[in-house]
């Protein structure tokens, strides 16, 4: 009876473990390999399948626009090519809110590794142990996959819409476009919806920027203005623009944004865009 206790508790650990050895296994294939998505609609996520030929929909990082790159990083995770997978101040402000400060609406706290990490892996785990293995397996792709691998994965898998997802069907569905010549503002909007793709794409749906989507969007490209990733007088053309698909109505007047020279990065050369 002794034994047997055991060997059933080693096959139950090993039922618990060999999913995350799984995960480990395959994030050291990310180096060489691609994701196929399958969208399941009747559960409303996508499956994805570790291939190691390019898929038809996958779009290389250098053949993604650098202003998109910018955004996207801007958004969600200014620190990415910086921090070791997690970012420390985030996760501390987000329990301050969360635990001291007693927040309805938290911070999140979840870099572009982490959130590559939920969606290959853990889609449909909300588990605290999901969380302890998400920070084991961000730790170990940061030591195992280059950043820009990283960022040109997230990219290609992430989704941007109802069912639909990687970069280049959502550049062709928003705005007809490869996603390199997407500009700085069609690429904001992009980082707009991240949060929640589904609400956030009303503004698409109804052929008019809604309230939020249109400060988001100024939030973004004030980003990438601080950021260096586009100049001033590109930051105003795109700031005044409009999507080729918005109404013909006047857009909402922009709240004046006083902007201090010495606060900002030089705009980014092609070399250092080149890193992105």
């Amino acid at each position: 009876m002794f034994i047997a206790l055991w060997v059933l508790a080693i096959i139950y650990i090993g039922y618990l473990v060999s999913p995350f050895v799984g995960a480990m296994y395959s994030i050291t294939k990310i180096p060489s390999s691609y994701f196929e998505i399958k969208v399941d609609k009747e559960n409303h996520r996508a499956i994805y399948k570790q291939v190691t030929t390019m898929p038809g929909d996958w779009v290389p990082l250098d053949k993604i626009s650098k202003r998109l790159r910018g955004a996207i990083i801007s958004s969600e995770d200014g620190k990415f090519y910086t921090h070791p997978g997690y970012d420390i101040e985030e996760l501390q402000d987000a329990i301050n809110d969360g635990v001291v400060k007693k927040k309805k609406k938290v911070r999140g706290a979840s870099t572009i590794t982490q959130q590559l990490i939920k969606n290959l892996y853990f889609q449909s785990d909300r588990s605290v142990w999901r969380k302890v293995k998400e920070m084991a397996l961000t730790l170990w792709i940061e030591d195992h996959v280059e950043k820009d691998k990283i960022l040109e994965t997230y990219l290609n898998v992430i989704e941007y819409g109802e069912n639909l997802y990687g970069i280049k069907d959502a550049a062709k569905f928003y705005f007809n476009k490869e996603p390199a010549k997407l500009t700085a503002r069609e690429s904001a909007f992009l980082a707009m919806l991240l949060p929640s793709p589904k609400r956030y794409a009303q503004s698409f749906r109804k052929k008019q920027l809604t309230s939020f989507a249109n400060r988001i969007i100024q939030s973004v490209l004030f980003k990438m203005l601080q950021g260096g990733y586009i100049g001033i007088e590109e930051y105003y053309d795109n700031l005044d623009s409009r999507f080729t698909w918005e109404k013909h109505a006047q857009p909402e007047p922009n709240e004046p944004i006083v902007i201090d020279p010495n606060q900002l990065e030089p705009e980014a050369s092609s070399d250092d865009l080149g890193n992105l």
